[in-house]
């Protein structure tokens, strides 16, 4: 049996992005042999985001820093997969709706993730 592999190389740009800063520090605090496991695991778990919404990884890197509270990268992934917020209550299911023919997407500016966003991210 052989074993197909393909290496992918990145490099990190740690002195020009805050987010590739953060990767850069995560990555080093990892035992080296695990390293090469946590790259795999972080690129494939990019490439699952892109395919829930293309702009996910990118604007996920983009907050991610050693400032980036966990609560405003469960909020930008709450705006994009529509997940309601945490309640103590159980939440019954809706009745189901007569079908009716589907709308055009929404512009950019009007998106339900938009819409989610709204003055929570910072500045």
């Amino acid at each position: 049996m052989t074993l197909d592999r393909r290496k992918v190389l990145i490099y990190l740009r740690p002195d020009i992005s805050a987010s590739e800063r953060f990767a850069d520090a995560k990555i080093e605090a990892h035992h080296r042999g695990d390293r090469g496991d946590m790259s795999r695991t972080a690129l494939l778990a990019g490439l699952a985001l892109g395919e829930v919404d293309s702009r996910l990884p990118s604007m996920l890197a983009a907050l991610l820093a050693e400032d980036t509270k966990p609560e405003t990268l469960r909020k930008m992934l709450a705006s994009f997969l529509e997940i309601q917020p945490a309640s103590s209550t159980p939440v019954s299911a809706p009745a189901a709706a007569p079908v009716k023919a589907p709308e055009p997407p929404a512009p950019v500016s009007e998106s339900v993730s938009a819409r989610n966003l709204a003055g929570s991210l910072p500045d």
